[in-house]
């Protein structure tokens, strides 16, 4: 990088800084008297209780998402007809349809009448579980898809060279295929985890206890406005910028083991 170009990002980056400056400070004075931060204090520890629910509730639902992930990719590369058909149907059916709705049906209907009680007996949260578990599959059927078009995009070259050396299917997929098709889809799976962050708000309606609910009942009880919304924000914020520098960490390395 030339001197110009360092002294034009200098310049860009403090009208940037000083822009934004303006902004906040323009808009926080309108609508100071407006606002009452001791409101958010006073119900700071259920904010910060459902900020970590939403927690818990992102990491199990990645960790499931790559599980459901990888068992829709494999089906849909199965030997079996019967197989790839199945798992093919169920992805469209859950890719067409809201998640809002497999939240409703999948909680009231299916798994609520089936699993609620031996899991409330066994001293489980019932509808944390299974509001983890229909966010998994949800967000795994996305997953699957990024996965399977990643994998197939590896020429079939590289396949037949890794079977003639005698690698097993495991070892070709570990070695060759899998480290190739990551990093052509870091990006798209760095999105779907972010998406899979801010769609845990949606468990608030089978009743978690998770951020977005905590904060929908201080604005009903304080009726507050910019006291919650700012605090909603930067909470998820919090949550969701340490998967995008994960990725782009990611990225850097396999391009540079490339």
């Amino acid at each position: 990088m030339n001197r110009r170009q360092q002294i034009a990002n200098v310049l860009i980056a403090i009208s940037l800084a000083a822009l934004v400056g303006w902004l906040c400070t323009t808009v926080f004075a309108l609508l100071g008297k407006q606002t009452d931060w001791s409101k958010a204090w006073e119900y700071r520890e259920t904010l910060w209780r459902g900020w970590w629910v939403t927690l818990g509730i992102s990491c199990a639902a990645l960790v499931g998402s790559l599980f459901f992930g990888l068992l829709f990719l494999f089906g849909q590369r199965s030997s079996l007809v019967v197989v790839r058909w199945t798992c093919r149907a169920f992805l469209e059916f859950v890719r067409d349809t809201p998640l809002l709705v497999h939240l409703l049906f999948g909680y009231f209907v299916i798994f609520a009448p089936l699993i609620s009680r031996p899991l409330s007996e066994q001293g489980f949260d019932d509808k944390w579980i299974i509001g983890v578990l229909l966010l998994s599959v949800f967000e795994g059927a996305y997953l699957g898809e990024i996965l399977r078009g990643g994998v197939e995009s590896i020429p079939r070259t590289q396949w037949e060279s890794a079977r003639a050396v005698g690698f097993s299917p495991f070892q070709v997929y570990r070695y060759v295929i899998f480290p190739q098709a990551l990093r052509r889809v870091l990006p798209a799976m760095a999105g779907l985890f972010v998406s899979l962050i801010k769609d845990s708000s949606l468990l608030n309606v089978i009743g978690v206890a998770e951020y977005f609910y905590n904060t929908r009942n201080f604005i009903s009880r304080s009726y507050a406005g910019l006291e919650a919304y700012i605090p909603l924000a930067l909470g998820y914020l919090i949550l969701t910028l340490p998967v995008a520098w994960l990725s782009h960490w990611l990225e850097k390395r396999f391009r540079h083991e490339t």
